[in-house]
């Protein structure tokens, strides 16, 4: 991966910026530290100065001059002069003791060099404190060196931890950027071979739990949704192609067979009628894969409303009874009271179809039940018969759009009708199922994320 485009990361600018940002805090921060640590020193050398100073003026008054020189004498030969300078003059300015020859111009604490005053035999700058006793000035100074030496050290350390930090700052942010970066290309190259076709390709998902490990799952979750919706157009599509060139055939034929009618002067009534039931077929084929399309792309919650399961299956139960009847067959409603959220019209249709599907197979003087119940999994919905039943290897299939098996082949139905109901099912995210009943097929419908409202 090019550096240059591992600089240009978001990343990397990122932490240029807490960079900058630490730079400037750090240097006020620094630059106050350094400044309480100098202002301490000094006055700690003040202190020193001024104890001193206190401790001599009392020898002075009970041991007079001569006590005072003589005490000053000795702390002179047993401090260097590089470090404590210490100084007394008489009234007429002439030393009595100590290496400064020229009184200061001050009374008090200042910061001098020394080498005016002592004409060259001690140098650099001095923290000195001036006291007069009785007309005769009394001096004791120290060297600001160790002030600086300190202050020196402590900046040094300073620059050297905002370095140390500002290189760590720079290395994490071109690593988090270089990851970030690699990360990028490997969804740009995924993405790259999804719009070329290859819709098996997947983002790698590490397990770190992070954002892009979250937003590699979302992809992927889409993708495998895009692949199942572009497989299902592709078998629809060749699905759709082979059932309706059945009746579009005989369609074409009956428009002939009207013309030729015509043509001889025969009445086609029964021929336009042919041709009208056929017309009739495609026109609710078409209607309900319009209405399976509808139920899928359908993402809103607008029609979400509360619904009584108990009161559904029995309008369902009474509307389709007769069409049961008529085939000698019994429909029972087993409902107890259960309340979802749910699109009620399209849990009506569910149903409905449901029981149209299992009253064409089921035969003649079978029983169907439709049942409503809730248990600690969530409300069931469910329609059984006691016909045959749909072999094992085939319940999953059953649910495509325009799959019928070989015994329904006799049976008129365009096999959309249980394709509609897993649209439904998918619409309100509950689990469908088709379930031997031991005689017979169980369809159930299992809503868990809904508890009885």
């Amino acid at each position: 991966m090019p550096p240059g485009e591992i600089f240009r990361g978001l990343p990397f600018k990122l932490a240029l910026r807490a960079l900058a940002c630490f730079a400037a805090m750090f240097a006020l921060s620094g630059w106050v530290l350094v400044q309480l640590l100098e202002n301490t020193l000094v006055n700690e050398i003040h202190g020193q100065n001024e104890g001193e100073s206190l401790l001599l003026g009392d020898i002075y008054q009970t041991d007079g001059r001569a006590g005072l020189v003589a005490t000053l004498q000795q702390m002179q030969r047993v401090s260097e002069p590089s470090r404590r300078v210490t100084s007394l003059l008489d009234v007429n300015g002439i030393t009595l003791t100590g290496p400064i020859s020229i009184a200061p111009d001050f009374v008090g604490v200042a910061e001098q060099d020394l080498s005016t005053l002592t004409g060259g035999r001690v140098a650099g700058r001095h923290i000195l404190n001036v006291r007069k006793l009785d007309g005769m000035t009394l001096i004791i100074g120290r060297r600001d060196d160790p002030i600086r030496l300190a202050v020196k050290r402590v900046t040094c350390g300073l620059v050297l931890f905002a370095m140390v930090n500002g290189i760590a700052i720079l290395a994490l942010g071109f690593w988090a950027s270089r990851v970030s970066m690699r990360r990028l290309h490997e969804m740009d190259a995924v993405l790259a071979q999804v719009s070329d076709g290859d819709l098996g390709a997947r983002l790698p998902v590490y397990q770190n739990n992070d954002q892009f490990d979250r937003v590699a799952i979302r992809v992927n979750q889409n993708l495998e949704r895009l692949s199942r919706l572009m497989t299902g157009m592709k078998s629809n599509a060749s699905a759709i192609a082979h059932d309706l060139k059945t009746p579009l055939s005989r369609l074409q034929i009956a428009l002939h067979e009207i013309m030729e009618k015509t043509a001889m002067g025969q009445d086609p009534g029964s021929t336009i009628d042919a041709a009208l039931s056929e017309a009739e077929s495609l026109n609710t084929i078409f209607d309900t894969m319009l209405r399976i399309s509808m139920i899928e792309a359908d993402l809103s919650k607008d029609c979400m409303r509360r619904v009584d399961l108990q009161s559904l299956v029995e309008q369902v139960a009474d509307f389709m009874r007769p069409v049961a009847e008529e085939r000698n067959q019994s429909l029972v409603a087993d409902a107890t009271p259960v309340t979802v959220m749910a699109d009620a019209s399209m849990l009506q249709q569910s149903l409905v179809n449901l029981v149209t599907n299992a009253s064409a197979h089921a035969g003649v003087g079978a029983k169907i039940t439709i049942r409503a119940t809730s248990d600690a999994d969530g409300p069931t919905l469910s329609v059984r018969d006691t016909g045959p039943g749909i072999p094992a290897g085939d319940i999953d299939r059953v649910l495509q759009p325009f799959i019928r098996l070989d015994a329904a082949r006799t049976t008129p139905g365009s096999g959309l009708g249980l394709a509609l109901v897993k649209a439904v099912a998918d619409r309100h995210n509950v689990i469908l199922s088709l379930e031997d009943a031991k005689p017979g097929l169980r369809v159930c419908m299992r809503f868990p994320n809904f508890k009885n409202l």
